[in-house]
């Protein structure tokens, strides 16, 4: 349990823990050092293991969201970590699917609950803001709503379950996946979101960094198997939007009901403009959940699904 926390870095995902979860940011008076750094590059790997050995040496339990590097796979840091008592958590864990594989056979008899997967066209389009905010507004409206999360810091946030597909055999990322909804649904849950990452046209060649790219967006698209899906986009390019839901529909056998549009550099009237122009041309209920436009025609669109 983080209750007060250090973080390494200021980015998208501290970004998401002020916002969606209930961990205080306090860098004197903490219980926990979040690193939240998810793609490292060499350089940056002595910084990383120097900052880890260091709060352990305050005796800080640790949170670790790099992806491609485990403090567990470290002998020196694991040493130092049970010589100080402190805890050690790695986002990633390669071996998910073991502990999930018993869920995604019992789900093969069914799920329950709806399924929403927050599809995306790319990075930082707004799928796991997207996925929190829809939460807390289908709570409003009495549903029991599940999560499955697949960023690091879903956990932290309120998330039921977390997997993060990068790090697991290709061949067991959509069951791991299904595993994850399977155990959310017996939750008894009425809907269950799921959030994806990067999106479906994604570079899946950028080697060396942990992204995946379309790869790991069309497994989770897969394996969580969805009744109906949102796109979450920052572009304002029909083709281009259009292309994504052709293929996220013709993947997974069902609709694209809705559109989240991540307008973070525009102003309130420019988003007005650019939302009202998507809509007219994809015929879809359009929204930015952060400036609350249009947030209730996306939930109402919802509502009649579930």
């Amino acid at each position: 349990m983080v209750e007060r926390a250090k973080i390494s870095h200021e980015n998208k995902v501290s970004d998401g823990l002020r916002k969606f979860s209930n961990i205080t940011i306090d860098e004197k008076y903490y219980d926990t050092f979040i690193w939240t750094r998810e793609i490292l590059y060499r350089e940056d790997l002595k910084i990383w293991t120097e900052s880890i050995a260091s709060e352990i040496e305050k005796g800080k339990n640790i949170y670790n969201m790099a992806r491609l590097y485990r403090v567990n796979d470290v002998k020196n840091l694991m040493d130092l970590a049970y010589s100080y008592g402190v805890e050690v958590f790695d986002t990633s864990n390669p071996q998910r699917f073991k502990e999930l594989r018993k869920f995604a056979e019992e789900g093969l008899k069914g799920i329950k609950s709806k399924v929403i997967t927050i599809m995306g066209t790319g990075r930082q389009c707004g799928k796991f803001t997207t996925s929190f905010i829809l939460k807390k507004e289908l709570e409003k409206r009495g549903y029991s709503v599940g999560m499955v999360g697949t960023d690091p810091h879903a956990l932290l946030c309120g998330a039921d379950e977390m997997v993060i597909p990068q790090v697991i055999e290709s061949c067991h990322v959509a069951p791991t996946i299904f595993g994850a909804v399977k155990k959310v649904d017996l939750m008894d849950r009425d809907v269950i979101i799921v959030s994806s990452q990067t999106g479906i046209l994604a570079d899946a060649l950028e080697v060396g960094t942990g992204r995946g790219g379309g790869v790991i967006s069309t497994a989770i698209l897969m394996g969580s198997k969805p009744d109906f899906t949102i796109l979450a986009t920052k572009e304002t390019n029909i083709e281009l939007i259009k292309k994504n839901i052709k293929i996220i529909e013709l993947l997974s056998d069902k609709e694209v009901v809705g559109i989240t549009f991540n307008s973070k550099n525009l102003g309130f009237e420019k988003t007005e403009k650019v939302i009202n122009y998507l809509s007219s041309n994809l015929n879809l209920p359009v929204a930015d959940v952060v400036k609350n436009i249009n947030l209730k025609d996306i939930v109402d669109c919802i509502g009649e699904r579930i």
